[in-house]
């Protein structure tokens, strides 16, 4: 997998990638059972430190899963025992069942909060938010709560997509329904700050999210795009992004 390089990156320091894996329909249950089995994480690869494989949602954020994408979510030691994992035999064999992958190498800007119990992000020394920026949410949500929680997903979806500054976003999921994570990549720090903090549906999610409890656990975390390999939909989005910028 050749990545291309966006910005330094810091030696011997703990490094995540996030790989989104679309598949062919004669390719989806194979697909299906290796998420899971986690078979990319079984046996645990070297220097893995927290991995997640994870499905998808139809449409964006949608409760139905897409089972043509995939995802997988991973904290590295280091650089180069990521990129061993990404260039070894077994993740080629994974990869040629694919029609297309898409590998992103990042640096956490800043995360706060917990996934099972634990922040896999902190560890690494931040990095300046330089360039198109990837936000990651992830809650387990309270049963309780389930009905509130999806009646404001595609709302929620639909206000991001008109949101400046969005390049893409996805959702993927541990658990079907009650374990959701967003993915999303965005033009720069203001553009996340505006959809944040000025649009005023987000801003009334966010107060009953705290208001009504939603979740039992959750974590935001946002990452300096490093290098990034692959396409997804037909082009490499944060690439596409930073060449627009600079026309």
């Amino acid at each position: 997998m050749l990545f291309h390089p966006l910005m330094p990156t810091l030696a011997h320091c703990p490094i995540t990638t996030v790989s989104l894996f679309r598949f062919p329909s004669p390719q989806q249950w194979w697909a299906f059972t290796q998420m899971g089995l986690k078979s990319l994480l079984n046996p645990l690869p070297h220097g893995l430190t927290f991995g997640k494989m994870m499905g998808c949602g139809r449409a964006g954020f949608g409760l139905l899963p897409d089972f043509s994408q995939y995802a997988l979510i991973a904290q590295w030691k280091t650089e180069e025992e990521a990129n061993h994992f990404f260039s070894s035999e077994k993740t080629k064999m994974y990869l040629e069942r694919a029609k297309e992958s898409y590998t992103m190498q990042l640096a956490p800007i800043q995360s706060h909060g917990l996934w099972d119990g634990q922040n896999p992000f902190a560890a690494t020394p931040p990095t300046p938010s330089l360039g198109p920026i990837v936000v990651l949410t992830r809650a387990s949500l309270r049963i309780s709560q389930l009905l509130s929680f999806w009646r404001h997903v595609p709302s929620t979806y639909r206000a991001m997509q008109a949101a400046e500054g969005l390049i893409m976003a996805v959702g993927v999921g541990e658990v079907p329904v009650i374990q959701q994570a967003t993915l999303s990549i965005w033009e720069n720090a203001e553009a996340i700050r505006k959809f944040a903090y000025q649009s005023g549906f987000h801003k009334e999610v966010i107060k009953k999210t705290r208001q009504q409890h939603w979740y039992r656990e959750e974590l935001f975390a946002r990452f300096s795009a490093i290098a990034t390999a692959g396409t997804y939909l037909g082009k490499d989005p944060i690439l596409a992004a930073v060449a627009h910028s600079l026309q």
